[in-house]
């Protein structure tokens, strides 16, 4: 699945980080979608694809806000049923889109992702093989 503004994230109990708007903390939400990720029982190649997926939109974001001082990024993050959801936001907001390669890139590693007004929402599901 591609781009879907009807995606909905997974109910479990949301978990929230925000970090500065710059890249030197992307690894940072790497890391931490990653451990959430393996906890829900993704396989390693699935963890390598959310990590790709957060660092595109995260990449975006960051471009989007060059020069915004004090900008940062929201990541709420859901787990439910072998789904993992994120939702990442930009404070203060910019208008801005995902690049088409980053789009082909988030098409072929995750389940849905959509862009509004208000963020980028992400979902990924455990294949049956590594449940």
């Amino acid at each position: 699945m591609s781009e879907d503004p009807n995606i909905s994230l997974p109910g479990g109990d949301p978990i929230d980080v925000e970090v500065p708007l710059r890249n030197e903390y992307a690894a940072t939400l790497r890391l931490f979608v990653a451990a959430l990720g393996a906890e829900a029982g993704f396989s390693i190649d699935e963890l390598d694809d959310l990590k790709l997926a957060v660092s595109e939109v995260f990449t975006q974001m960051v471009e989007a806000s060059e020069g915004t001082a004090g900008a940062r990024a929201h990541l709420r993050l859901t787990t439910a049923d072998g789904s993992l959801g994120l939702h990442l936001t930009a404070t203060p907001s910019a208008s801005w889109e995902l690049d088409p390669l980053s789009a082909a890139i988030l098409g072929s590693v995750v389940d849905g992702h959509h862009v509004a007004t208000d963020g980028v929402r992400l979902v990924k599901s455990v294949t049956e093989s590594a449940a």
